[in-house]
């Protein structure tokens, strides 16, 4: 009875490995650094509440190896995901901003910022590539 059950328990741990192994090849994503960079920074907006300061934006650009300046594009166009709150003081996702960011947490999972290879996304030298988390 005893090596049945112990057979039964290599054969488990077998089987495990190889569902955590086929979850992590499922769960892998590819994009470009441009879009997981875009996003990025709108998913830091999201987690602080949606709103937050100028200096908070720039910070994030920053953080994932964007200039300042280049947030610009998050206010204009015909949807612009982000905008100035009526004081000016505040910078607030637009429900845009805000569906963009549901949309990618679900294509890419609640935690994708937590997986996406720093080293690389904050590198402001990195162009043009994809990445794989």
């Amino acid at each position: 009875m005893q090596s049945l059950l112990d057979e039964l328990k290599e054969m488990q741990a077998k089987l495990s490995a190889i569902i955590v192994r086929l979850e992590a090849e499922h769960n892998t994503v590819t994009a470009t650094l441009a879009e997981i960079r875009r996003v990025a920074v709108l998913e830091e907006i999201y987690r602080a509440g949606g709103t937050v300061t100028a200096k908070e934006v720039s910070c994030f650009a920053e953080k994932y190896g964007k200039t300042p300046s280049s947030t610009a594009g998050y206010y204009s166009g015909n949807k612009p995901s982000l905008t100035a709150s009526e004081d000016r003081l505040a910078r607030v996702l637009t429900e845009t901003g805000r569906m963009i960011v549901l949309e990618k947490r679900e294509e890419w999972g609640e935690d994708w910022l937590e997986r996406v290879p720093m080293e690389i996304v904050s590198n402001a030298y990195a162009r043009d590539t994809e990445v794989v988390f």
